[in-house]
């Protein structure tokens, strides 16, 4: 199952070199997560791509 998934390595560069939608999808993963670092599983990924497709 691991093939289904990629665990991102993070944004490489300095922050002022990531686009603006970079800067925001981190930001976004920051807020949702509390400040965390949550582990990847398959069902946090489809409890995401449900609150994404709510709206």
């Amino acid at each position: 199952m691991s093939d289904l998934f990629m665990v991102p390595t993070g944004p490489l560069g300095p922050w002022d070199q990531l686009s603006e939608n970079e800067k925001a999808w981190i930001e976004f993963i920051r807020v949702i997560s509390g400040g965390r670092d949550p582990k990847v599983t398959p069902a946090r990924v489809r409890a995401l791509r449900e609150l994404l497709d709510a709206g």
